[in-house]
């Protein structure tokens, strides 16, 4: 399954200007943390932001004795940048993508503003449905903060065998709520699943090798 996160980001200076500065931070052997550009066009830029965390392993043998490893580990940060839409796209990103954000902030000498975006997923998956023109049926929610009473308040998850929007609607009614994700289950001759993520988040689990679903996404993310 692979999984995308967009930003938003308005990038004071052109992708090739961009493109310059994060070369000029390349990732080698002898440096922690840098940059590796794949591609560099007018109206986008692809790279990884690669760094290497070193670390010391301790385990305990049978008799009581401590052995230490030296550990090495390369965290990669893969990432699409344009100077239209949201600005940034995160591929398969890490738990944290704090030290990304702060090299690409320091490479626009901080004139850009990274920031993450909330979405109406129900407004984003129908907007994509239409758009990819493929069959598919909402077939999952999660919905949290429902509030059963003053100061109580529930984590569900609705799952179906067909639409399950008309049952969440039921189940919820005048109730105050927010609508986390959503899964989208594809029939053929696509078959696999899309969840979106109130965080403009994405994970699919479909063969996508030409990249017109997730052109789809992104081209139906609301602004």
């Amino acid at each position: 399954m692979k999984r995308y996160r967009w930003l938003q980001a308005d990038w004071p200076i052109s992708m090739r200007a961009l493109g310059k500065r994060l070369k000029a931070r390349p990732f080698g052997s002898d440096v922690s943390h840098g940059f590796v550009i794949d591609r560099v066009r007018d109206d986008l830029l692809e790279g990884r932001y690669i760094e290497r965390i070193e670390y010391t392993d301790t385990v305990t043998d049978p008799f009581g004795v401590e052995l230490a490893f030296e550990r090495v580990e390369f965290r990669q940060s893969s990432f699409r940048a344009t100077p239209s839409g949201p600005g940034l796209e995160l591929r398969d990103p890490p738990r944290s993508v704090q030290s990304l954000l702060n090299r690409l902030s320091e490479a626009s000498d901080f004139e850009v503003a990274i920031t993450a975006q909330a979405v109406d997923v129900l407004a984003w998956s129908a907007k994509f449905q239409s758009l990819a023109e493929l069959t598919s049926v909402v077939d999952s929610l999660q919905v949290n903060s429902l509030e059963l009473e003053p100061g109580i308040r529930a984590k569900i998850v609705i799952k179906g065998d067909r639409d399950v929007r008309s049952s969440c609607t039921t189940l919820t009614g005048p109730r105050k709520f927010s609508m986390e994700k959503i899964q989208l289950r594809f029939t053929k001759p696509s078959i696999g699943t899309i969840i979106f993520g109130n965080t403009a988040s994405a994970s699919l689990g479909v063969d996508d090798p030409e990249e017109r679903i997730l052109e789809a996404l992104r081209d139906s993310l609301p602004r």
